[in-house]
């Protein structure tokens, strides 16, 4: 095996998309020590993940850039940097660039070039590696954490950030019956697979949020001109985002809810008193959100659970809206008559040549419809680690180092992000951003949660490294 040791003041970050490179960069920024850092990230690019790694410019940032700036002290950073920099890479940006949702390939490339940004700039003597591989193994000691690769690498470092996107679900059963099959994409992102299906008539699409969406979208730019079947279990369909403003801070009035059903009381009745005012009820989620955390971490893990049982579907439609352009496509298809969405179950699949039989629990009974292509839109959604199949993942639960959250949301944390073991003490040097703490803050995935993150964890590490000046 490979010793690669790392001078002291040293951070390895495992897992190089947005919320690794945010974390690399954060501390590059702010460090007033040289500091060497490692990212283990498996992709050529650094800052991508699986969001922003798509080249398809029909998928868009589901918000406008505004408000996704890498710097909250500087919110018109990226309106900036887009107009300055958008057309070389192949977007013009609108008069109005703030309002605007870029292509998800070009803010990828806006954190990749922000991060180059924060290396060149960095104080004397800090550097920031890149290891194009998989970790799969951790130790970790109160001072030292060694992280092996699949390629045989062995890095130490005093600080160790776990910054691993989310997870894939595996095929149900039904769509097992499917794999392989070449009218049947597992990915809305899978451009390939996509290919394959512009040809169709009739296509059935599993899953009716964001995901759907960019499948749309796809397909319409390959000039697809079939029909679209829409299902998802709850029948929910994501809305397109309008620029309003937030309501009234009706949480601000008296304690918060600590129960899901507290909670949806306060909501529903300041939807109706919304309602009664003419006003937009897109201004409801935004007045709840700065709430979220506080709801969640005041929560008990029975009402947690309660909440994503029977209310997350709601609140992920209602918070988590698609861009206007985004939208625009879904609007014109339906109204060319294209597509039908509504609340089904697959029950199964028969295959007969190209054609793919759906059997379907609606509302009315079982359906038995034929299509000649499916796109698997639910998305990464699979957030308990007991579950996930990476390597890496495995290994860090068979050695104890971290334990399972206990709602099922990815893995235990401090408030902070400081990772806990087995034994439930808590690790002073390993810690989480972004998927891996869905269970101790909720909208943990989003862009501006994994800012804050970020810099928060970026002042915590190098709090310890920064020598305490005598006056």
């Amino acid at each position: 095996m490979r010793i690669d040791p790392i001078p002291h003041h040293s951070v390895a970050i495992v897992g190089g998309g947005f919320g690794g490179a945010l974390t690399a960069l954060k501390l590059l920024d702010q460090t007033e020590v040289p500091l060497a850092i490692t990212i283990i990230e498996r992709r050529e690019e650094l800052g991508r993940g699986v969001a922003y790694s798509t080249s398809d410019p029909a998928h868009l940032v589901n918000g406008p850039a505004e408000i996704f700036s890498l710097y909250p002290e500087d919110p018109g950073h990226l309106s900036r940097w887009l107009v300055e920099n958008g057309p070389a890479y192949g977007w013009t940006p609108p008069a109005e660039a703030g309002t605007s949702s870029p292509p998800r390939y070009l803010y990828g490339t806006y954190v990749r070039d922000e991060l180059a940004r924060a290396v060149a700039n960095a104080r004397l003597g800090s550097t920031l590696r890149h290891i194009r591989s998989s970790a799969s193994g951790l130790v970790a000691t109160p001072s030292r954490i060694r992280i092996t690769t699949a390629d045989g690498t062995s890095v130490e470092a005093d600080e160790a950030v776990l910054a691993l996107g989310v997870f894939q679900p595996r095929l149900s059963a039904a769509e097992a019956q499917l794999a392989g099959h070449p009218r049947f994409a597992a990915s809305p992102w899978d451009a390939l697979a996509l290919d394959r299906l512009k040809g169709c008539e009739e296509v059935l699409l599993i899953g009716s949020s964001l995901s759907m969406v960019d499948a749309v979208a796809s397909m319409e730019a390959r000039g697809y001109r079939g029909r679209y079947r829409v299902i998802s279990r709850r029948g929910q369909f994501v809305e397109g985002r309008r620029t309003v403003d937030a309501a009234r801070d009706f949480l601000a009035d008296g304690p918060l809810p600590s129960t899901a059903r507290e909670l949806l009381s306060r909501v529903k009745a300041e939807r109706r008193s919304i309602s009664a005012e003419g006003a937009d009820w897109q201004g409801l989620p935004l007045a709840i959100r700065p709430h979220i955390l506080s709801l969640w971490q005041g929560a008990s893990d029975h009402e947690r659970l309660r909440f994503t049982r029977h209310l997350r579907a709601f609140w992920d439609v209602t918070a988590h809206r698609s861009a206007p352009e985004s939208h625009a496509i879904i609007e014109r298809v339906i109204s060319e008559g294209r597509l039908e969405h509504g609340r089904a179950r697959i029950l199964g699949f028969a295959i007969e040549g190209s054609e793919i039989t759906a059997s379907l629990k609606t509302a009315t009974g079982v359906e038995t419809v034929p299509f000649d292509g499916v796109i698997d839109c639910r998305g990464h959604q699979l957030h308990d680690w007991r579950r996930v199949s990476d390597p890496f993942v495995k290994s860090l639960l068979a050695s104890g180092e971290v334990r399972p959250h206990s709602t099922g949301y990815g893995i235990d944390a401090t408030p902070a992000g400081d990772l806990i073991n087995e034994e439930g003490l808590v690790h002073r040097n390993l810690s989480a951003i972004g998927h891996p703490l869905r269970g101790v803050a909720w909208e943990s995935s989003s862009i501006t949660e994994q800012r804050a993150q970020a810099i928060a964890l970026a002042d915590r590490i190098l709090t310890k490294f920064t020598p305490v000046r005598v006056a």
